[in-house]
């Protein structure tokens, strides 16, 4: 199947589903090749007059009616409302169809615990950089899918931007990786910001700095594929002012602490995925 005559259903518009679905539109699909359902009645609206995209109707998620549209289910509901809609989305699944979900923590083998008879399910891990079409988003297959379906949800998240293809066991690192990561590169950028007001510089210009220091470095890794310490390194000169810097930065254990961040939001995941 390709993506011309692909139609898409929605399964909640909420924040990560709202950016995904605005991201789509603007790049892969027509408005006209989706199908949205929320049990937010007002995100539906706004959605449907913003992008002109399909809605089911009533005050309530109609899965069969979405279903009775689309080939394809993205399953953008919180992990907590997995066990209510998935027998939903699959008490009217058809054998040519199958779902793509983004709920975190939630694996392919609870998913397809809900199915009688399994679908092809992709599980995806994007991050919150997909509002400006800069997420890596993450790709692991259930039992039941192939390439052609890792293809074509790879396809749709490239509207959001990168796409890896992982082995589901990874998944829990990538949370705690690039799933949480925007915050800590968030919590970096704040510091390197007020730490320039603290030596004289401006609120306003000294976080613009820390903005585009860090915005340029993560382009100039992309582009060149370098590991990151030949750059460090070559920035770097014999008793220059970022060797004084870097020693600080090591003395105060930087690259340890950023470890035992990811370590611990890995193991919180871990655990909440086997809470399910």
């Amino acid at each position: 199947m390709v993506l011309d005559d692909l139609k898409l259903g929605v399964i909640g518009v909420g924040k990560m589903g709202g950016i995904i679905v605005r991201r789509i539109v603007d790049s892969t699909l027509t408005p006209q090749q989706i199908w949205i359902t929320d049990i937010d009645t007002d995100l539906v609206t706004q959605l449907c007059s913003e992008l002109k995209v399909n809605s089911t109707k009533g005050a309530a998620p109609n899965i069969e009616e979405l279903l009775d549209n689309t080939d394809v289910v993205l399953c953008a509901v919180p992990p907590v409302a997995v066990p209510k809609i998935l027998p939903q989305v699959a008490k009217s699944l058809t054998p040519t169809q199958w779902i793509v979900s983004i709920a975190a923590g939630v694996t392919t083998k609870t998913l397809e615990s809900y199915c009688v008879n399994v679908p092809p399910i992709v599980r995806v891990m994007p991050n919150i950089a997909a509002s400006v079409g800069e997420a890596i988003s993450v790709l692991t297959a259930g039992s039941a899918a192939n390439e052609k379906h890792i293809n074509i949800a790879q396809a749709l998240f490239r509207s959001c931007g990168t796409t890896l293809v992982l082995a589901e066991r990874h998944l829990n690192a990538v949370t705690g990786l690039s799933g949480s990561g925007p915050a800590y590169v968030a919590l970096f950028i704040e510091a390197l910001a007020d730490a320039g007001v603290h030596v004289g510089l401006p609120r306003q210009e000294s976080q613009t700095l820390a903005i585009h220091t860090v915005l340029g470095t993560a382009t100039m890794l992309s582009e060149s594929l370098e590991h990151p310490a030949i750059l460090k390194n070559r920035v770097t000169t014999p008793g220059g002012t970022t060797a004084a810097g870097l020693h600080e930065l090591e003395n105060g254990g930087l690259r340890a602490t950023l470890a035992k961040a990811i370590i611990a939001a890995t193991e919180r995941a871990r655990q909440l995925d086997s809470d399910k």
